[in-house]
C-alpha cells in the first residue's frame, strides 16, 4: 500500500505560520519569541491593546496582532482569518490564553467559575474549530497549555484545576479526530512555572527552582521539529527539584 506523505512541518519551522493566544506576557510570549526565532510568522492575540503591541515590537519579525476575549466566538474568527490573510496558511495554534483563581469553593461567586472556563475551555475549543478547516489535509500541530494542576488535586484552586483537566479531555478527544487528518495534538503540561500567575511567597522565595516560561517554549519547539510522521501528544513539565 502506497504512503501518503503530508506536506506539514519537518524538521524547520521556517516561513510557517502560528497562532498564539495569550501572548503579551509569561508563557504565551515566550512561546511566541521562541517560534519568531525559527522563522515562523505570527499572529498574537491577547486582551490588552497595549501589552499585545509592546509584545509584538519586542518579537519583531512578521506578527499579526488581534486584541479580544478568546471565549469570544468573533475572536476565534479574527484570528484565523488574520492568518489567512497575510500568510494563506495555519500550521501551528497555541492555546495558551488561561485565567485561575485562588480561594475556597464555597467562596466563589459562580460567575467567576464561568468566566474561567469561557477563558480556559470555551476559548481552546473555539479557535481549534475555526482551525481545523484550514489545516485539513495540509497538516499542522494543534497545541493545548494545560497544567499538572488538571491531573493532581489543588485545593483553593478548584476550578482552575477543573478547567485545565477539561482542556486535556477536549484535546485529548480531538486528536482522535484530526489525526488521520495530519494534524498533531500536543498538550502540554507545566508544573510550577515562573509567571506573575498566583504563586505563594513561599514558593517565590525559591524562585530559582521554578520552571522559566523559556524552559516550555524550548519543550514545544523540540516537539514541533519531530517528522511530521511522529508527535508526542502529551508532555509534563516539571521543576527537578520542586519548591518545598
Amino acid at each position: 500500500m502506497p504512503v501518503r506523505v503530508l506536506p506539514c512541518l519537518n524538521m524547520d519551522l521556517k516561513n510557517g505560520t502560528a497562532i498564539v493566544t495569550g501572548a503579551s506576557k509569561g508563557i504565551g510570549r515566550a512561546i511566541a519569541e521562541a517560534l519568531a526565532r525559527e522563522g515562523m510568522r505570527l499572529v498574537i492575540g491577547a486582551r490588552t491593546a497595549g501589552p499585545l503591541e509592546e509584545a509584538a515590537r519586542a518579537i519583531g519579525g512578521e506578527v499579526e496582532t488581534v486584541v479580544g476575549d478568546v471565549g469570544d466566538e468573533s475572536v476565534a474568527a479574527r484570528l484565523v482569518q488574520a492568518a489567512a490573510r497575510r500568510f494563506g496558511r495555519i500550521d501551528v495554534v497555541v492555546n495558551n490564553a488561561g485565567i485561575g483563581h485562588h480561594g475556597r469553593l464555597e467562596d466563589m461567586d459562580p460567575a467567576e467559575f464561568d468566566r474561567i472556563y469561557r477563558t480556559n475551555v470555551r476559548g481552546p475549543f473555539l479557535l481549534m474549530r475555526a482551525a481545523i478547516p484550514m489545516m485539513r489535509g495540509k497538516g499542522g500541530t494543534l497545541v493545548t497549555l494545560a497544567s499538572l494542576a488538571g491531573k493532581n488535586p489543588v485545593p483553593n484552586r478548584a476550578a482552575y484545576a477543573a478547567s485545565k483537566w477539561a482542556m486535556i479531555g477536549l484535546s485529548r478527544s480531538v486528536l482522535q479526530e484530526v489525526r488521520k487528518d495530519g494534524i498533531r495534538v500536543i498538550i502540554l503540561e507545566p508544573g510550577s512555572t515562573l509567571t506573575d500567575f498566583g504563586h505563594d511567597a513561599a514558593k517565590m522565595a525559591q524562585a530559582e527552582k521554578l520552571v522559566r516560561p523559556e524552559d516550555v517554549a524550548a519543550v514545544l519547539v523540540s516537539a514541533l521539529k519531530l517528522p511530521a510522521r511522529a508527535t508526542v501528544s502529551e508532555i509534563e513539565i516539571r521543576p527537578t527539584d520542586p519548591p518545598g
